[in-house]
């Protein structure tokens, strides 16, 4: 899960206060009372609007539950996040990372005195897109005056499905990319479909597999980062189902005590094996987790924010956002730690 920087966090912080100071100079061009906690039922009904400010503990709650989706929705995601970010300037598009060719041979000697060639490298540039993930949700004013009375009770429907939306959009950005978001000619790209990933297609279903079958899968996998020479210790994504069958599934017979997934993590090179729902059946994602093979652009964490209200009788409209996408990188030429196996 991606964290905040010390920029990003005075963004938010400047953002939600400023909101609460337009909420008190609202209550004062109107005389409204800011805090109806001590009022009336008459004197509550009395009035037309609003213009109550958001607590800051109401504030602690909802960051709270947005922690709490993020870890349960984004597994990929928030696993490489963990390992390899990059923080971005939010109005930033596009980053570009290098590929270097070779530059000429090598010189060896014992007086120090060159003969190697000075031939310059190739330096091309290869570009990631940044976008923006949004979703709103908002809050009548009337609900938010009867809300004052009640602890600030708000109905968290609209809310959860807001962060859950931008969380979902985020993981599936991480493994699919999204044709529609370019920048000239770069496009955004995901672990499943970018172009120097290393691929195959899985030649069995896992969930039901034998336990060499599964096995062959993972070295055939792991056998694809060797051949790009990735011979790392790599991170296994795997679908959720077929981690719990191999979780609860003894390798054969003879190893009665030793489930497929305990036998499977024996493997040389393996430094972790990831359960992710959003992974198909069937399919391994391998990715070696080192900034110069992905990272995770880090424009703006997943948070929300209040919009501006013009008039007491407005609505209450926040924007749940964020600001990251993966990067995949490669070398000169075209090797790329991330092996896919597809799902037949």
């Amino acid at each position: 899960m991606l964290k905040f920087t010390k920029e990003q966090q005075a963004y938010i912080l400047n953002a939600r206060r400023n909101a609460e100071k337009q909420q008190a100079i609202m209550a004062d061009m109107y005389g409204l009372p800011v805090d109806v906690s001590g009022l009336t039922a008459m004197q509550v009904n009395s009035m037309i609007g609003n213009a109550a400010p958001v607590p800051r503990d109401v504030w602690g709650v909802w960051d709270r539950d947005a922690v709490e989706i993020q870890r349960d929705v984004l597994a990929v995601h928030g696993d490489i996040a963990a390992s390899a970010t990059m923080a971005m300037p939010i109005g930033k598009l596009v980053h570009y990372f290098q590929t270097v060719s070779d530059s000429g041979n090598i010189n060896i000697s014992l007086d120090g005195r060159s003969t190697a060639k000075t031939d310059q490298p190739l330096i091309e540039y290869h570009g990631t897109p940044l976008p923006i993930i949004d979703s709103t949700y908002s809050f009548g004013w009337r609900q938010v005056l009867a809300a004052q009375t009640e602890g600030y009770q708000l109905d968290s429907a609209s809310r959860s499905n807001a962060m859950r939306r931008v969380a979902e959009k985020l993981e599936d950005m991480t493994l699919n990319g999204d044709s529609a978001i370019r920048v000239g000619s770069d496009q955004l790209y995901g672990l499943r479909n970018h172009p120097q990933r290393n691929a195959r297609t899985t030649g069995v279903a896992l969930n039901g597999a034998t336990g060499a079958q599964w096995l062959a899968e993972v070295t055939a996998t792991l056998g694809l980062l060797h051949a790009a020479n990735f011979r790392v210790p790599a991170t296994i994504y795997l679908n959720w189902d077929d981690w719990f069958y191999a979780s609860n599934t003894d390798f054969s017979a003879q190893y009665p005590n030793k489930t497929i997934l305990q036998r499977v993590q024996e493997v040389a090179g393996i430094a972790s094996i990831v359960p992710a729902s959003r992974v198909a059946a069937s399919e391994m994602i391998a990715v070696v987790k080192r900034s110069d093979v992905v990272q995770i652009l880090n424009g703006m964490p997943m948070t929300a924010r209040q919009l501006v209200r013009q008039n007491p009788e407005d609505d209450y409209n926040f924007r749940v956002m964020a600001a990251s996408a993966l990067e995949i990188k490669f070398d000169a030429e075209g090797q790329c730690g991330v092996a896919h196996s597809e799902a037949p």
